[in-house]
């Protein structure tokens, strides 16, 4: 049922962002550089994400993300941080929260030219969070984007990256994780932005493959205020019964 709410959610925004006027590029280009979404376009901003945690029976989990980017020419450095908390589902045990990872990434625009664009990059995660809200792992992911600009409004990207890990407990396991990012987003003249991002994740260590499925529906308020919803719906059983779907609602403010 939760699916097809959201389907139909989706479903009904993106007639809403198909029917427009002739595109106005210069927006356009503003508001895709202001939406987060295409990491080679450098910018400014900070932000707060709800993440909600649809896991089976009455376990759950619900992270606050507060998140802040810095853009210096064609560099962006972003931390994020989290506040978890965390349901066991076990009865009259009630809540407990703690704090996260603390991530920090750096990016590179290296290459803007006509509808082409280059951008490397890699994300360090810094083990901060105690056993059971942090992952116990000084991991660093690397990536490569590249971006196609189809027309003002629209455009294709596709990131791979690979987590392993710098430094961890001996009883821990390996990190050796195969991400691919591939998206297609539509901008409109009216501020909406809709992204479909089909994403394999290939686990080494584990021997194990899932494909996220993530729609995002955002919308510009002006003044550098956007409001980002977004859903992931992992297709593996192991990852739907241990992580759950992922539910997003958040904000930015460029600046």
């Amino acid at each position: 049922m939760k699916k097809l709410i959201v389907t139909f959610f989706i479903l009904f925004i993106a007639s809403k962002i198909f029917a427009q006027s002739e595109p106005d590029s210069v927006k356009l280009e503003q508001l895709r550089r202001e939406s987060g979404v295409d990491p080679t376009r450098v910018q400014s901003r900070g932000g707060y994400t709800i993440l909600v945690y649809d896991q089976e029976a009455a376990t759950g989990q619900i992270n606050n993300r507060f998140s802040l980017n810095l853009g210096v020419n064609r560099w962006n450095f972003s931390m994020k941080y989290e506040a978890i908390t965390r349901s066991t589902g076990e009865p009259g045990s009630g809540f407990i929260s703690g704090m996260g990872d603390i991530k920090f990434s750096l990016l590179n625009a290296f290459f803007i030219g006509g509808k082409h664009a280059l951008a490397g990059g890699a994300e360090f995660s810094i083990p901060t969070g105690k056993p059971g809200f942090g992952s116990q792992y000084f991991s660093v992911t690397p990536s490569l984007t590249y971006s196609y600009t189809i027309n003002p409004g629209l455009f294709f990207a596709v990131q791979p990256q690979y987590t392993f890990d710098l430094m961890k407990d001996p009883v821990n396991p390996s990190l050796s994780v195969i991400t691919v990012r591939s998206f297609l987003a539509k901008f409109t003249n009216n501020g909406y932005f809709f992204v479909f991002e089909p994403r394999p994740v290939i686990d080494l260590t584990n021997d194990n493959v899932d494909l996220i499925l993530s729609p995002i529906i955002g919308k510009a308020l002006g003044g550098g205020f956007n409001l980002i919803v977004l859903a992931e719906f992992a297709t593996n059983e192991s990852t739907i019964k241990n992580r759950g779907h992922l539910y997003q609602f958040g904000f930015n403010k460029n600046f």
